[in-house]
């Protein structure tokens, strides 16, 4: 539910925002993880610094990355990698250039939310139509 690794949310938001969001882990547990598995540290690193190559907008630093995260040896981490060498042109237009797919995948996955929640019950006729109403809804509203 909160992705592939995680435990609990507190987990998640640990890597995503920040200590100060997690009520359930105290400032002094928090450091002593990080002293007893120093890893850690190092991963939240290059996760930012990751973060910042997307940003960015420049794609020099992804080689750069890739092999420091190779470095790592976690069996996660490589796969991950070796997804992104498959496709690495992909993936340097992705962080060098502005546009995107996002509006075409959101609709898209707005009509497969609608159709699991008919599955079944219903034509294919009705789906449609509540497809298209809910887009009436979106623009009337916007």
């Amino acid at each position: 539910m909160y992705g592939q690794g995680y435990q609990n949310k507190s987990d998640r938001i640990i890597l995503d925002k920040g200590l100060s969001d997690v009520k359930t882990i105290t400032k002094t547990q928090y450091e002593q993880v990080l002293k007893t598995y120093p890893v850690i540290t190092e991963l939240y690193a290059a996760i930012k610094e990751f973060y910042e190559i997307l940003y960015s907008r420049r794609d020099e630093r992804l080689e750069t990355w890739l092999e420091k995260i190779e470095n790592f040896n976690i069996p996660e981490l490589q796969t991950y990698v070796n997804g992104i060498r498959i496709d690495i042109n992909a993936v340097k237009n992705g962080i060098k250039l502005k546009y995107n797919n996002g509006l075409a995948e959101g609709s898209v996955n707005k009509i497969k939310v609608i159709k699991r929640i008919m599955y079944g019950r219903n034509s294919f006729d009705l789906l449609k139509a509540k497809v298209l109403l809910h887009e009436h809804f979106r623009c009337e509203f916007n």
